[in-house]
């Protein structure tokens, strides 16, 4: 496994080392083996807990085949968080090469302890990577929230989703997939408990965070991507963040000697934030298959 760090001024970086680079252990006892940071696919009578990471697994695989990610040279996965996606893509789907990048250097020593030489780790942003036609499929898994920051005006936003998908797009092979999960936000009435709950997101989780809106992603792709599927996951996302809270809470006393009552808290408010807006249907989480164009 190589590690390969660069410098970045990228301005969501304090915003993602703040809540990355709690510890690693802190962040296995919350996610369990998996270590996954993402809705996962549970089957009918599958137990919340009792079947996280096996739900995970399967995500990841669906993944990978929606990519035709098995035996190619060379893939990338951008915001690759504790290694788990590029790992299993090595060692079951015959990848030769895994790239993952992450602004994290806790999630970078993390995945170098997983000792698997075909992964390479960058500590680097998306927008610093330049490997044109390097790659036969690239994954995001629910990282983009954090590219693009909310204080830009909504033409500079989308100006900057178009600048993601233009790097991905060169990074990739002619006719190579892209596989995009993300949450978004639409327009929608914001009463008091929400607008509070989002403004702690805002304030004291995820400085600067935007949840993209659909539209945004459209005109940012347009031209550079074919869309092979569309599909809206928020409830396993939802479930995802239900089996999260139950597994702190179980190991809560735990937690807090692992870290301090601050974070636990912090965790605990904004995953049942993300839980109910899930669930509600003030945000939502796509899966997005892609084809380069070109």
């Amino acid at each position: 496994m190589t590690t390969i760090a660069s410098h970045t001024a990228e301005p969501e970086v304090d915003a993602v080392r703040h809540h990355y680079e709690v510890g690693n252990e802190f962040y296995r006892l919350l996610l369990g083996p998996s270590m996954m940071y993402s809705g996962g696919y549970w089957e009918r009578g599958e137990g919340l807990v009792g079947a996280l990471d096996v739900a995970q697994e399967r995500k990841l695989d669906v993944f990978a085949d929606l990519a035709h990610a098995a035996g190619k040279n060379r893939v990338l996965d951008i915001g690759c968080g504790w290694g788990t996606f590029v790992h299993r893509l090595t060692t079951k789907h015959g990848v030769r090469e895994a790239v993952g990048l992450t602004l994290s250097r806790t999630q970078a020593a993390y995945i170098a302890d997983l000792g698997n030489p075909a992964i390479t780790t960058r500590v680097e942003s998306w927008s610093e990577h330049h490997a044109p036609g390097a790659y036969d499929a690239a994954f995001c898994v629910n990282a983009l929230e954090h590219f693009v920051p909310s204080s830009l005006p909504p033409k500079e936003r989308t100006k900057r989703y178009r600048f993601f998908f233009q790097q991905v797009h060169e990074a990739l092979v002619p006719d190579g997939r892209f596989v995009l999960h993300t949450m978004t936000a639409e327009a929608q009435p914001i009463g008091r408990k929400i607008l509070a709950d989002l403004k702690f997101l805002q304030r004291s989780e995820f400085t600067g965070m935007h949840i993209p809106h659909l539209h945004e992603l459209a005109a940012g792709s347009e031209g550079l991507f074919e869309v092979v599927e569309l599909v809206n996951e928020r409830e396993a996302f939802a479930r995802a963040c239900r089996a999260w809270l139950a597994r702190l809470a179980k190991r809560r006393d735990e937690a807090v000697a692992l870290e301090n009552e601050e974070v636990v808290a912090r965790f605990e408010r904004y995953l049942d934030i993300f839980a109910y807006t899930l669930e509600d249907r003030f945000f939502n989480n796509f899966r997005l298959t892609l084809t380069r164009k070109g």
